[in-house]
């Protein structure tokens, strides 16, 4: 007997996505693609200070980071348009898990180790120089880097785009 969900997901021909849920995803992950390529080049304060962001680090560099990590999300975006039928491949599932992840991972591994095990004394002056009078929530953990608001909401983002692709991903 099969669930409902996926009487929903599954046609006679296969996998069809359920148009809500594509819909749904195609906005989050172009939302995803807006917020990891631009949100160090805005200066909103409390908010985002990309002028901080490009002293620290230098524009050059700056530069090409932001050109590297636009790369895999905007390949995701790239998906979107090119597969816009009922059926989108496998591999493009696979691609959307697999990239939704890795950022994911990438929040953890740049945010939530370095708050909660420290981090060296140059990636805590480096952050402290990036994010300096930006809006914070979780308490201060001596002084360790700590996720700002933004970056909170940034994550949350990525978890709820991840958890999309992986109901995307359900196998008819």
């Amino acid at each position: 007997m099969r669930f409902a969900l996926l009487d929903i997901l599954c046609g006679q021909r296969g996998f069809i996505m359920h148009p809500i849920l594509r819909t749904t995803f195609s906005i989050l992950i172009v939302l995803q693609f807006l917020v990891v390529t631009m949100h160090d080049w805005l200066n909103i304060p409390g908010w985002t200070h990309g002028r901080q962001v490009q002293a620290a680090i230098g524009r050059r560099k700056f530069l090409l980071a932001t050109l590297a990590n636009s790369i895999f999300p905007g390949l995701a975006v790239a998906f979107i348009f090119l597969f816009r039928g009922d059926h989108t491949p496998s591999f493009v599932r696979n691609y959307w898990v697999i990239y939704c992840a890795v950022t994911a991972i990438s929040a953890v591994m740049m945010w939530y180790v370095p708050y909660f095990f420290g981090a060296d004394d140059k990636t805590k002056r480096l952050y402290a120089d990036m994010y300096a009078g930006t809006k914070q929530v979780l308490p201060p953990r001596g002084d360790n880097p700590r996720p700002n608001l933004l970056h909170l909401y940034f994550h949350g983002l990525f978890l709820l785009t991840f958890s999309f692709a992986l109901a995307l991903r359900v196998p008819s």
